[in-house]
């Protein structure tokens, strides 16, 4: 690779990060396995990137992520199957809290900016993975419809698919908060 290819290598990888970070918390609940996942990932392109344009580069990535994600989701089912084997007690770091929303004079539902991020956060948990990542993949990297499924390996109307019934089903948790934009 030359100076001039690493340096666009660079410049990508700086650019993408903070963004494959945050979609990598939320799919998998933690930060800090966030930040090991995009290392692994950020190893992983920069050994395939060379072989591929630039302009496809983004798919890559977040192809290479979302395997690493689904690899560690199998892994730790892996070991709670084995924990429950033995009898031993499993611990799920993934407990969400729950926050239910104060009602306001009008009979409304009102929320403050922190607890809204956080109960937005863990009706994401709710979903099914697919949604999660059609939603996450769409609405917060604004990946195409067609990005989004090149990434998850299926049609462009699955994706529309998974993508609604995120939509809906965060509404309904929600309400008025979500906006019910797709396109």
């Amino acid at each position: 690779m030359d100076t001039e290819q690493q340096h666009q290598l660079e410049t990508f990888l700086q650019q993408i990060r903070a963004g494959a970070l945050k979609y990598a918390a939320l799919r998998c609940g933690s930060e800090h396995d966030a930040l090991d996942l995009l290392q692994d990932t950020m190893i992983g392109f920069v050994d395939k990137a060379a072989d591929f344009p630039q302009d496809s580069w983004k798919n890559l990535f977040y192809k290479i992520l979302q395997r690493r994600i689904t690899d560690r989701f199998r892994k730790q089912q892996w070991r709670t199957r084995l924990a429950q084997m033995f009898s031993l007690s499993a611990s799920d770091d993934n407990d969400q809290p729950v926050f239910e929303p104060a009602d306001d004079e009008h009979g409304g539902h009102q929320y403050e900016a922190a607890e809204l991020q956080q109960a937005f956060e863990a009706a994401l948990q709710t979903l099914p993975d697919r949604q999660q990542e059609a939603y996450l993949l769409r609405q917060w990297q604004q990946l195409s419809v067609k990005q989004v499924a090149d990434i998850m390996q299926c049609s462009e109307g699955s994706v529309k698919t998974h993508l609604s019934r995120a939509m809906s089903a965060l509404k309904q948790a929600l309400g008025e908060w979500i906006d019910e934009e797709t396109d």
